[in-house]
């Protein structure tokens, strides 16, 4: 009797249309980072990480503070890749790998001592140049910096007409010699935290910028601000709409 009772069960479920589940999409994964370089008006060869953007959206030349190197930047770099964001990470001069300068070897040791801080921004100069002999117009080269790399980054956009925008992590009014310059009329997101002093002040006085945008993170200096989820969601979404 069970087995005359099971076997049209079993026909039953044999007979039942199986459900095509779609299989799941790929994640996107971030695009791989090259390893580029190019010299300065004054002979610096400046390292470089690029991710290439997709059509139509712009690469971003992101700079580091002092004793730091470009790496700092990289997660943020990777997560902007998956929107289409190119960025172009770039060693100060005397950082990372962009160690030969015009006298040799050399590192920002004596910088302070010499004065030479506001040179660097040819670095940011030069990147731009490389980016146009890459194909990317004017109009798609933004800038953006922590710490003294925000206003070095605040000094190049500002002779940069067509820019697009600029942002800037933890600048202050003036890093070792380098003033923070915003041009009228580029579009700006300054970011800080209430616990960096000079940041902090120089972030609020741009509030009354109309074409600049101000985020306060909870802690944190240049792209530590970036650790805060909310923070780094807020700037993220600035660059996407400030991208169209």
């Amino acid at each position: 009797m069970r087995r005359a009772f099971l076997l049209p069960v079993l026909l039953l479920i044999a007979a039942a249309p199986a459900t095509n589940k779609p299989a799941p999409k790929p994640k996107p994964k971030p695009v791989a980072p090259k390893t580029v370089e190019f010299r300065t008006d004054d002979n610096w060869l400046v390292s470089a990480s690029w991710r290439a953007a997709k059509k139509g959206r712009p690469t971003v030349i992101l700079t580091h503070g002092v004793a730091s190197a470009r790496g700092e930047w990289d997660a943020f770099a990777a997560r902007l890749s998956l929107s289409g964001i190119g960025t172009l990470l770039v060693d100060l001069r005397g950082h990372g790998a962009s160690l030969q300068g015009p006298d040799g070897r050399s590192d920002f040791a004596s910088f302070d001592a010499r004065r030479v801080w506001p040179r660097a921004v040819n670095d940011l100069r030069a990147a731009a140049w490389w980016l146009r002999g890459r194909g990317v117009p004017d109009a798609k080269i933004a800038f953006g910096g922590a710490s003294i790399g925000a206003n070095l980054a605040s000094r190049a956009a500002s002779e940069a007409a067509s820019a697009p925008f600029l942002l800037l992590l933890s600048p202050a009014e003036d890093y070792r010699g380098v003033g923070m310059t915003v041009r009228p009329g580029l579009k700006t997101l300054a970011a800080a935290s209430p616990a960096d002093t000079h940041a902090f002040v120089a972030v609020k006085r741009l509030a009354s910028n109309p074409d600049a945008k101000t985020v306060f993170a909870p802690k944190g200096h240049g792209v530590q601000l970036l650790d805060d989820a909310k923070t780094a969601s807020a700037i993220e979404a600035w660059i996407l709409s400030s991208s169209k």
